[in-house]
């Protein structure tokens, strides 16, 4: 059994490195299109938290905060303590926020355990 928790945590791995470059290839080549990707990817991670019933860390954003999928509220919710902000947003809004460009990553890509 913890072969399979390792590999979940491999594919989830994964998709937060998918999802992180499609945010990099938006910055860099805002005439591409990423929507599909970024859905894609926000809702694998989604289905993640909700299969294993727990939250998920999805990436820490510049400067200083992190990007959490909430299982319970089935709702991305972006942590920024030190100006003492919590935002929450649907998995749609979360993506058009991401396309204007707030709560972007820091740039280290997640490696799987």
């Amino acid at each position: 059994m913890p072969s399979l928790n390792r590999s979940n945590m491999d594919a989830i791995s994964l998709v937060k490195n998918q999802l992180i470059q499609a945010i990099v290839l938006h910055q860099t080549k805002p005439y591409l299109p990423v929507w599909g990707e970024l859905f894609t990817a926000l809702r694998e991670i989604q289905k993640a938290g909700q299969h294993s019933q727990n939250n998920i860390h999805v990436y820490s954003i510049e400067p200083t905060g992190d990007l959490w999928y909430l299982y319970r509220e089935n709702v991305f919710s972006v942590d920024l303590p030190g100006i003492g902000i919590t935002i929450s947003h649907t998995q749609e809004q979360f993506i058009d926020a991401l396309l204007k460009g707030s709560f972007q990553p820091t740039l280290s890509i997640t490696k799987p355990s």
